[in-house]
């Protein structure tokens, strides 16, 4: 049975669109939030449910994913050239959507686990402080169901 990690060595990846999907990471990543997932309520309470409130489950949200980067400037997957993040922005609705992985350390002798899903990019933010390392930071709206994928190796 495989034990807990730390995330050193985990990817957030943007897919290129190409069939084949090629999937490049994010440069100087160094926290991924996410997929927040979530589900919504539907209130079935009537007139027989002796004063309690009854419920079932109703739409499900598949959340953002959210990360934080040291600053690249002159890096390619974080800048605004076809196929940086910040290029995301450059898109129309009709192309707003992309594929995107989050992926867990790899580990020896273990399959290779990621969350594949579609996502819209609506946020991206760059911190420039006086004393501390300049950060990139970034949310994706998940659209649909995220896929929890584990990759037997061949």
């Amino acid at each position: 049975m495989a034990g807990a990690h730390t995330g050193a060595g985990a990817q957030l990846r943007k897919g290129d669109g190409a069939s084949p999907e090629n999937f490049v990471p994010i440069m100087g990543i160094k926290s991924i939030s996410g997929p927040g997932i979530s589900r919504e309520t539907a209130d079935t309470t009537d007139m027989s449910t002796n004063g309690w409130r009854t419920f079932i489950g109703a739409l499900k949200d598949g959340g953002e994913v959210s990360f934080e980067a040291n600053w690249l400037p002159l890096e390619t997957s974080q800048g605004q050239a076809a196929g940086g993040f910040m290029a995301e922005f450059d898109k129309d609705s009709c192309n707003s959507l992309g594929t995107w992985q989050i992926a867990a350390p790899p580990c020896d002798g273990e399959p290779d686990v990621f969350f594949e899903f579609q996502g819209v990019v609506t946020g991206q933010e760059i911190e420039i402080p006086l004393d501390d390392v300049m950060t990139f930071a970034g949310t994706i709206k998940v659209s649909g169901r995220p896929e929890l994928v584990i990759e037997q190796s061949a």
